[in-house]
């Protein structure tokens, strides 16, 4: 299991966080799917300034989900500015 803290901007944080909201079309379902699960933030000085922790099993299917057409589609409807996404992933010095 690798753990990532996942930072990026969106245009519109009110879009961004309903598209996490958990049920059925959901950010989570759609990650779930892999077994991914993720926490989300956002910081309260410019919430637009978003980021996720994801739990991901398996990163390959995790990094095929981000460059497949669902995956494409979802950051483009949630307004994120791809060019803005840094991932942090946990190591063990």
């Amino acid at each position: 299991m690798t753990t990532a803290i996942i930072f990026h901007e969106v245009k519109d944080s009110t879009v961004w966080s309903k598209a996490w909201r958990k049920g059925s079309g959901s950010r989570h379902e759609m990650f779930g799917k892999i077994g991914v699960k993720c926490r989300n933030f956002c910081d309260p000085n410019n919430p637009n300034a978003t980021g996720i922790i994801a739990e991901i099993p398996d990163m390959d299917k995790f990094k095929e989900l981000l460059q497949s057409d669902e995956g494409q589609k979802a950051m483009l409807e949630d307004g994120l500015k791809t060019e803005t996404m840094r991932m942090l992933v946990e190591f063990t010095p």
